[in-house]
């Protein structure tokens, strides 16, 4: 199944006394870089929520933010004597070499930077161990959610490609049908030219269709036209069956952008077969290019 690499998924557990959010957003990306934002006493989690994600997701930037909340009522406030003083010091301090009034109050310090504190009792070993599996029961919601979107949109992805792969293949059938016109085109062309630079000389028609033969062989398109059929084939295979697709189908938009490029090279300055191959030959690239943008964005 292909899969986008845009996805949003977040969940949320009531575990170990406390309130588990977790969201988790994913865009592309070449391989999987992934940032997992957690408050800095429970970093311990971190690695079930890093082992989870990747069991989820193959490649793509993943971002998952962790919010834990506690709900117990036995909290305390703790106080820093050593950093109080030290403030009131300096504000004494402050006095003495400024003109400055006012009083340093209980408020005043509260609003001062971890003065007074806020802080939960230490949870018992059986409320850490039931907030460790909280996070991961939430994180592996989150991140189903993330692949379900993934898969949605990687669903509409699909009938995009599959609707331009048709384009190709319908100006591939034009190229194809052009393609034999070209010795014809190099037969008058030779005969022309024979005819401009020595108009008396009695050239044989078997000669002129040698020479015409070893012209069309040097322009020959058919390699390219049934290799980049190959691997239209290829690509449509792909995405019936294949999950973690996308290199593989970067991989042959970039053979098919070859051979298109060898065709027009091979076909360029030519009669109006040569200018209708062309065109169909741009044709293709643009459809190729528009592609490997879709591409871009597949797990």
């Amino acid at each position: 199944m292909i899969l986008s690499m845009t996805g949003f998924g977040s969940s949320r557990v009531e575990a170990g006394g406390a309130s588990i959010t977790v969201e988790a957003r994913t865009v592309n990306h070449r391989y999987l870089d992934l940032h997992v934002r957690l408050a800095p006493e429970f970093q311990n989690l971190e690695p079930a929520v890093r082992r989870d994600a990747t069991s989820k997701l193959a490649r793509g930037r993943a971002d998952l933010f962790v919010k834990i909340e506690r709900m117990r009522p036995d909290v305390r406030i703790d106080a820093r004597p050593d950093l109080i003083a030290a403030y009131v010091e300096l504000v004494r301090d402050l006095k003495s070499r400024f003109p400055i009034s006012g009083e340093l109050t209980v408020e005043a310090l509260s609003r001062l930077p971890g003065a007074i504190q806020v802080a939960d009792a230490d949870p018992s070993r059986e409320q850490q161990e039931a907030l460790a599996a909280g996070v991961e029961q939430a994180a592996l919601a989150a991140l189903d959610g993330v692949r379900g979107m993934r898969a949605r949109e990687g669903e509409a992805m699909v009938a995009d490609m599959r609707a331009r792969l048709e384009t190709v293949r319908r100006r591939l059938g034009v190229i194809r049908e052009s393609a034999p016109a070209l010795l014809d085109h190099y037969r008058e062309r030779l005969a022309a030219r024979v005819a401009e630079l020595a108009p008396s000389l009695d050239v044989h028609p078997e000669r002129l269709e040698v020479e015409a033969l070893m012209l069309a062989e040097k322009s020959d398109i058919a390699e390219e036209v049934t290799r980049l059929e190959s691997h239209l084939d290829q690509f449509d295979a792909v995405l019936m069956r294949e999950a973690e697709a996308g290199k593989r189908l970067d991989f042959l938009l970039q053979e098919m952008n070859r051979e298109v490029s060898t065709i027009l090279s091979k076909t360029s300055g030519l009669n109006r077969t040569g200018a209708s191959i062309g065109e169909a030959g741009i044709d293709i690239r643009v459809e190729i290019d528009k592609l490997r943008e879709q591409v871009q964005n597949v797990e």
